[in-house]
């Protein structure tokens, strides 16, 4: 079922921030809902990052990421899997099973449309951790929503599992297009829906299509991987070259159904965690406290069930 959004008149901000100005929420307020953990030194090896990434080609593990969180008070986190292998799964959830505080959550990877998705799921919902999966690839462009895609969709839905989206190869057309034909699905829209930030005026068709899938009420979107987004690298620092991407988000999806992610380590191409951080921060508290905490947690714990 569809709902109409108001659209908000933009504010004013200011055109740059600092971590210093922003007011840091306690920790137990801030999760991070998109962050990737690997092993390159692993003996199966990784089938992302490719090596010739010299900046993400590397160990990135939990006790990283602890360290992340120590720096800039962040209580937890949902993990994305980037790896294609199911048997991957398995490994992310041994491999932060110590501490089920911080590692909150998998968004896992599962081969949609195969047959082999539904013994995988049955297998791995079984763990709590295990809340959903993410698209990412798409083999079959033109005809990819075959009637088994169909089939596993709603088969995530029965077990209440979530979606998360990754719009490399998919278009907000097909978000709003599983939206409807899967109304009890939760669908994460990732990084600020993969628009390329270039600081240039917003192309109108993009805004109308955000606001025509943030109608489903079933959709959230992430404020995530801007710095990715950004398009440059490293990547602008000035709150008000994202301004408008969040204006338009948020408008149209609401204060219930915007969620933050940082995409970290994808985050160092561009900059710092903290400085990521900062800016997101630093423009939702424009809006107040309350949007803040929503932002910040409230919207990740109704969405992913933690």
């Amino acid at each position: 079922m569809k709902k109409y959004v108001a659209v908000l008149g933009l504010l004013a901000v200011p055109f740059f921030c600092s971590c210093r100005s922003v007011q840091q929420l306690p920790a137990p307020y801030i999760i991070d809902t998109h962050i990737h953990l690997y092993d390159t030194e692993r003996e199966a090896g990784v089938d992302w990052p490719p090596p010739s990434d010299k900046v993400l080609y590397r160990p990135v593990l939990p006790e990283h990421f602890d360290a992340i969180c120590a720096q800039n008070g962040v209580a937890s986190t949902v993990i994305v899997e980037a790896s294609s292998r199911p048997e991957d799964n398995q490994w992310m959830l041994d491999l932060v099973k110590h501490n089920p505080r911080r590692y909150r959550a998998l968004v896992g990877s599962l081969p949609i449309g195969t047959d082999e998705f539904r013994p995988l799921l049955k297998r791995y919902v079984q763990n709590e951790r295990f809340v959903g999966i993410r698209l990412r690839a798409r083999a079959e462009r033109d005809n990819f929503f075959t009637d088994a895609v169909w089939r596993d969709l709603r088969l995530l839905a029965k077990h209440g599992c979530v979606l998360d989206i990754l719009l490399a190869n998919f278009s907000l057309k097909d978000v709003d297009r599983i939206a409807e034909e899967v109304p009890n699905l939760k669908i994460m829209v990732n990084h600020v829906t993969g628009l390329e930030i270039t600081g240039e005026p917003l192309d109108p068709a993009w805004i109308a299509e955000v606001r025509e899938v943030a109608e489903n009420e079933n959709v959230y979107c992430k404020v995530s991987g801007i710095f990715q987004r950004s398009g440059k690298m490293p990547a602008p620092k000035e709150r008000a070259y994202y301004t408008p991407v969040f204006e338009v988000v948020f408008n149209a999806f609401g204060e219930d159904r915007v969620v933050y992610g940082s995409n970290w380590p994808v985050t160092d191409r561009g900059g710092t965690y903290a400085e990521q951080l900062s800016i997101i921060q630093s423009y939702f508290e424009l809006k107040g406290e309350r949007v803040v905490k929503k932002l910040m947690a409230d919207n990740a714990r109704t969405f992913y069930g933690l």
